[in-house]
């Protein structure tokens, strides 16, 4: 049973990872400004805030610090997001370091290479993209995504804190709250029949998800991995997925769903973009398990098992 501190912990991914680990019976802290609805240590704090910060962990000591408290897209306001990026990272990794954390697993993004939905899509300078490919970041969102894997690295590489990075495409998961606030939305739109707006702008379009259980998962083995220290990881699903292919997936649930492209903020804006996983897979031994099919039956599931509740 390990002694773990999840950042951010209420929060989309987070509350996945909390999940999972209380699963492996692990023993988990959550550190967050709201209450976490599982039963675990709660510890209040606002990680922006170090001297409160520092006085709500002062004593505290964790094997494993999964860091996924970061700001879900650019709010417009470029000091808060320095503010809750970095600073708020640069307090948590000067903790880790003084409490000789084994291992500090920090949520990056692919957004940090320089794809963010919000701006022009700029086309990889190959396919798949692995961990390796030039870094463009031209947004607030992914500039901090950036800086926080620079910072981390740099914790690593002179203060030996033993950190790991995952980059996260586009998860996709049930219980949207936060970065997957659309996917509620989405869920509702399938439950109710309505006409599904798809998170692409065109058919042809194809862009690379991620089943939030499987990025949890991912965490939770480069938390123990010892070859994932010093390392950054793509953290994506088996296969890019295209327009034609999503909607297809949606009307193998709902044959008689009537479904709608040009969503304005999608991930490859009608271009293409794929990822490579080769090096989780080479080094940590870990391959994603669920299809962009099993995903969307996970979240029709999920709604569907939501109203019924509602109704019983």
């Amino acid at each position: 049973m390990a002694k773990v501190l999840v950042v951010g912990g209420t929060g989309y991914v987070g509350s996945e990872l909390v999940r999972q680990l209380l699963e492996r019976q692990e023993k988990v802290s959550v550190l967050s400004r709201s209450q976490p609805t599982k039963k675990v240590e709660w510890l209040k704090a606002d990680i922006t805030n170090k001297e409160g910060l520092l006085e709500k962990l002062e004593g505290k000591d964790y094997e494993v610090i999964y860091h996924v408290a970061s700001l879900p897209g650019d709010t417009g306001n470029p000091e808060e997001m320095v503010k809750v990026n970095v600073v708020g990272l640069t307090n948590m990794l000067e903790f880790a370091n003084v409490s000789k954390v084994k291992r500090f697993v920090l949520s990056s993004s692919i957004s940090a290479q320089g794809w963010y939905p919000a701006t022009k899509f700029e086309k990889p300078l190959y396919m798949p993209v692995d961990e390796k490919h030039p870094c463009r970041p031209k947004d607030m969102y992914c500039s901090t995504k950036r800086m926080q894997e620079i910072l981390a690295l740099t914790f690593y590489y002179q203060y030996k804190v033993p950190v790991s990075i995952l980059r996260l495409t586009a998860v996709v998961g049930s219980k949207g709250k936060g970065g997957g606030k659309m996917w509620k939305d989405f869920a509702l739109e399938m439950k109710e029949g309505k006409e599904i707006q798809l998170p692409l702008f065109s058919p042809e379009e194809r862009s690379h998800f991620v089943d939030i259980r499987d990025v949890a998962a991912m965490h939770i083995v480069a938390g123990a991995h010892p070859k994932a220290v010093g390392e950054i990881f793509n953290c994506c699903g088996p296969k890019a997925t295209s327009g034609k292919e999503f909607s297809k997936a949606v009307k193998d649930i709902l044959p008689q769903a009537k479904v709608k492209f040009g969503y304005p903020w999608s991930m490859a804006q009608g271009g293409e973009i794929e990822f490579d996983m080769g090096k989780m897979e080479k080094l940590l031994g870990y391959k994603p398990q669920y299809t962009i099919s099993d995903s969307l039956r996970n979240i029709f599931d999920w709604i569907k098992n939501e109203e019924d509740k509602k109704m019983s």
